[in-house]
């Protein structure tokens, strides 16, 4: 008689014939079906045990083995805080910014990533740092400035726009400007230069008058050339009585204009010795002067009877604005292209679109500019040299500083000390701050 065991062994046979049967289509196989996966799942639980073990001993012996930090000079980035610190003598200590790190440790220190735990046993220093400094530095492949524009803002606010890829065109010479500097002195800014206006009818005369003028800094003008002064001329002798002309007796200052049959006109003003050729800038200024008589119009027989006089210093005293119009401010700012050639900079009106980017110092993120303050003072052999980065400047005042930070070969670029001084400033960037001498 079978018992409750045989029953039990019979149905496990048969379930494991049946599954031989479903997984490996054969049920009388002598293998068990499962017997591979449930072996390579043992054999897995336990290799990954004895890893984790290893690990663990090895850890406990060994714990945070990244000594990366010991490097005399390094700069060290805890991993999971972001904390900076500067090993100084085989002692961390927290830096406030890389620049100051950079200044204590020099151009060729290295960025370690250093995890917590490394960092658990490693002797704490005082902070250390300049106040204010950059916390992130331009590579000296980084450093732009082979030109740059100085752009009128409106007021006196100006900008410097260091990004290489800004469009600009030269002024047109069909269009002029007109600028006011902070005394209030108006000019007129064309043919790349400035020509200050000298006399009230100037504006009226040349269609100005209901203009607002730019405001421009002292120093945008000031990097301008000279041009002629825009001034009604003096002529010697006017309202004296003069030659005749058209067959009567003319006074000195008569202006005259001829209209020829190919249509050119031809423009004279009168002096002691005869007609004196003028140029339309002339002849409109001229004619705008109070008191002036009403120009009269000749023949040609009436020219060519005419004393005509030696004098033709009229034809090319100014600019010829009378057929120029005016800069639409609404749509372009009036700049400079400064170019350094040397220690000169070369400026170059130019019209580029308006910015909407705020602030006096506009370069692309993460460039900067290495300038030369000049003129060099008097006594002095070499210019103050600052870094231009993130809108402020940064005064870098020897050249193991400026080694320090990895721009010892970069070009330096010249730029006014006027227009330095209107930049927002930082602290000195300074090897001496942060405690290092006579090192480069």
């Amino acid at each position: 008689m079978q018992t409750q065991r045989d029953h039990v062994h019979a149905y496990q046979f048969l379930m494991g014939r049946m599954s031989s049967a479903l997984v490996l289509n054969d049920p009388a196989s002598a293998e068990v079906p499962s017997r591979r996966a449930i072996t390579g799942a043992i054999i897995g639980l336990v290799l990954a045990l004895l890893i984790s073990v290893g690990f663990g001993v090895f850890g406990f012996i060994f714990p945070g083995g990244n000594k990366s930090w010991q490097a005399e000079g390094a700069i060290v980035v805890e991993k999971e805080t972001g904390t900076r610190y500067i090993n100084v003598n085989g002692v961390l200590h927290p830096t406030l910014n890389y620049a100051s790190a950079v200044l204590r440790q020099g151009a060729g220190a290295k960025v370690s990533l250093v995890s917590r735990a490394s960092l658990r046993d490693a002797p704490r220093g005082a902070p250390m740092g300049i106040p204010g400094a950059p916390q992130s530095l331009p590579s000296a492949q980084d450093i732009v400035g082979a030109h740059w524009l100085f752009c009128l803002s409106g007021g006196n606010d100006f900008t410097l726009d260091f990004d290489p890829d800004t469009p600009a065109a030269t002024l047109p010479t069909d269009r002029y400007a007109l600028v006011e500097s902070p005394t209030a002195t108006q000019y007129v800014v064309w043919g790349g230069a400035k020509h200050r206006v000298a006399h009230p009818v100037v504006t009226a005369a040349l269609g100005m008058a209901g203009e607002q003028p730019i405001r421009a800094p002292q120093q945008w003008l000031d990097a301008l050339p000279d041009g002629p002064e825009l001034a009604p001329a003096v002529i010697n002798g006017a309202g004296s009585n003069g030659p005749v002309v058209g067959g009567q007796a003319r006074q000195v200052g008569q202006l005259f204009e001829y209209h020829a049959a190919n249509g050119d006109v031809e423009l004279f003003v009168l002096r002691r010795d005869g007609l004196a050729p003028v140029s339309r800038t002339e002849f409109t200024l001229l004619d705008a002067m109070a008191g002036s008589p009403d120009p009269v119009r000749i023949d040609a027989a009436a020219v060519a009877a005419a004393p005509r006089s030696a004098d033709r210093s009229l034809t090319r005293r100014l600019p010829d604005l009378s057929q120029a119009r005016r800069l639409d401010r609404a749509a372009e700012s009036l700049c400079l292209r400064q170019t350094p050639v040397g220690a000169q900079v070369r400026s170059e009106v130019v019209l580029a679109p308006q910015s909407p980017q705020g602030g006096v110092v506009r370069m692309p993120p993460g460039t900067g500019v290495v300038a030369a303050a000049v003129p060099v003072p008097a006594g002095r052999r070499t210019p103050d040299r600052y870094l231009i980065t993130g809108g402020t400047k940064y005064l870098i005042p020897d050249d193991d500083s400026i080694r320090a930070l990895g721009y010892g070969s970069v070009p330096v670029r010249p730029i006014s000390t006027e227009l330095l001084a209107a930049l927002p400033s930082g602290p000195d960037l300074s090897r001496a701050a942060m405690g290092v001498t006579g090192r480069g």
